[in-house]
């Protein structure tokens, strides 16, 4: 098993992972590396060798023995954007032909390889969306306000910063704030900072910190609090797997 975390993606490759029926606030893009493994769509098991799911559709996972690649993108952001427009197309999930799978297949799975670094990781995720007709070109670059809101976010995982806070960093009104960090890193930022704080706690549990710890560090309420999102972003709770064994930070 393998898995790579970005600030609002997160990216993993499995054989054994189940997931219960849920809904989340996340896209999921899943491919078949070797064979097709199941899903629970619309009430009913099928085998899909690739599909995409959009936001708060209820449906469940199961590996079922065949190593997968299984990505997140956070709802809100501007590749979700792109992914609904060009493949979703008003659907509440689609399946992929198999040539795309095929090739999505052949380009993902080098990288669950054991040596594979974060940016051949990236740039191996990156264009896979780029073979949905998703705009993978790089960002411009940040205005040196919101560039100093994700240093600080960088640098700064634990406890995390609130926006009132990052207010002050950027020498910016709130609602100017919202308005600048959504136009330029494509999510609003409150979402942005709901996913650092559940990938700070996901790379906390990757250092063998308990579940408890993870979770007030990050700061959550307490280990429901974290178990819940997790459930919401990705569909597992931050118990299901050991991550320190698999789990790369790439933030």
């Amino acid at each position: 098993m393998r898995g790579f975390l970005w600030p609002t993606e997160f990216l993993v490759f499995s054989g054994f992972l189940v997931a219960d029926p849920h809904a989340h606030g996340a896209l999921q893009l899943s491919v078949g590396i070797e064979g097709s493994p199941r899903v629970q769509l619309d009430g009913a098991w099928r085998r899909a060798r690739g599909v995409l799911i959009d936001t708060d559709v209820t449906h469940a996972f199961d590996c079922d023995g065949q190593l997968t690649a299984i990505g997140w993108i956070e709802g809100e952001s501007r590749l979700a954007g792109q992914l609904r427009d060009h493949v979703l197309e008003d659907r509440p999930y689609a399946l992929l032909d198999e040539p795309l799978c095929d090739h999505l297949a052949d380009g993902l799975g080098p990288a669950f390889g054991k040596t594979t670094g974060c940016p051949e990781a990236y740039k191996r995720w990156r264009d896979a969306l780029g073979w949905l007709a998703v705009d993978v070109t790089p960002e411009p670059e940040y205005d040196d306000r919101i560039a100093a809101v994700l240093d600080h976010l960088r640098a700064t995982p634990s406890p995390p910063p609130s926006v009132e806070d990052l207010t002050r960093i950027a020498h910016l009104s709130q609602s100017r704030l919202q308005h600048l960090f959504r136009d330029q890193v494509g999510v609003p930022i409150r979402r942005y900072l709901l996913w650092h704080r559940y990938l700070t706690a996901l790379s906390l549990l990757a250092d063998g910190a308990s579940v408890t710890r993870a979770a007030r560090a990050a700061g959550f309420a307490d280990s429901a609090h974290l178990t819940r999102t997790a459930v919401r972003m990705n569909g597992f709770t931050p118990t299901k797997m050991p991550f320190d064994m698999w789990l790369t930070n790439c933030r």
